[in-house]
């Protein structure tokens, strides 16, 4: 019978207090029963001991948590800016722009300009309509003022001639603009002259007229026609009363002393 170690406290062979042997009697150097006697086969690997794996599977948990958090948040965000996108397309924030103020020029008339236009329109007229004269009335400092009147009357051929000082034809055609389009009138006139178109403009002749001493703000007016006395062109400036004050060269627009 195999006595345990904490149970024997003699030696089973030699009878000797065993109590403080340890696991072979002191006295005979029996092995104790409760100690397993030493083998005599090769020494076997003592097993190991297990590896505490808890720690390094806490610490994975963790991470791959932290990485799915993250991405939840990236993924909330991602939808949070499209929202707010598709919110600022559909509902777009007005932009108030002040409109600036615009006020209307006056019309102030150019009867250089409107020439080339009644001279298109005088062409669908006649083929060979010819200018008889020009006037423009009332003028300040700057030409025609704004409200002022531009009329151009033109005429059909008498003879074979279109040079200037050529009889005109008494079918007239009287085109006139207060600040508007021309507005054409057909009648019938008495004697006329053919005028070549000035070489001298409507702008050129004023501005000389004024240097001259012509009154820019007495409410004079500007005519051009044929002079037969002057044997050419002529421009003249005339009062409200067609009263001429000063004539001008239709071609240099000198100022005509005779």
């Amino acid at each position: 019978m195999v006595v345990p170690l904490a149970m024997a406290q003699t030696c089973p062979q030699c009878g000797a207090d065993v109590r403080a042997s340890g696991a072979r009697c002191q006295s005979c150097g029996f092995w104790l029963p409760s100690t397993p006697a030493p083998r005599t086969g090769p020494p076997q690997a003592r097993p190991s001991s297990p590896v505490d794996e808890s720690g390094r599977t806490l610490a994975l948990v963790l991470t791959l948590g932290g990485v799915v958090v993250l991405g939840l948040v990236g993924v909330g965000v991602m939808v949070w800016l499209r929202r707010g996108d598709a919110e600022a397309t559909a509902h777009p924030t007005p932009v108030t722009t002040a409109a600036p103020a615009v006020s209307a020029a006056p019309v102030r008339l150019e009867p250089s300009r409107l020439l080339a236009d009644a001279r298109r329109q005088a062409s669908a007229w006649h083929r060979d309509a010819v200018l008889v004269s020009l006037s423009a009335k009332p003028l300040d400092a700057h030409g025609v003022e704004v409200g002022g009147t531009v009329e151009l009357v033109y005429a059909k051929p008498a003879g074979s001639s279109v040079a200037g000082g050529a009889d005109a034809g008494v079918q007239r055609l009287t085109l006139r603009s207060s600040g508007d389009a021309l507005t054409s009138n057909e009648d019938r006139g008495g004697k006329g002259k053919i005028a070549p178109e000035p070489n001298c403009l409507f702008e050129d002749a004023w501005a000389a007229a004024q240097r001259a001493g012509a009154d820019a703000s007495a409410g004079l007016g500007l005519r051009y026609g044929w002079s037969d006395k002057q044997g050419r062109p002529v421009w003249e400036v005339v009062t409200s009363d067609g009263q001429v004050q000063r004539r001008l060269d239709g071609v240099s627009c000198s100022i005509l002393t005779r």
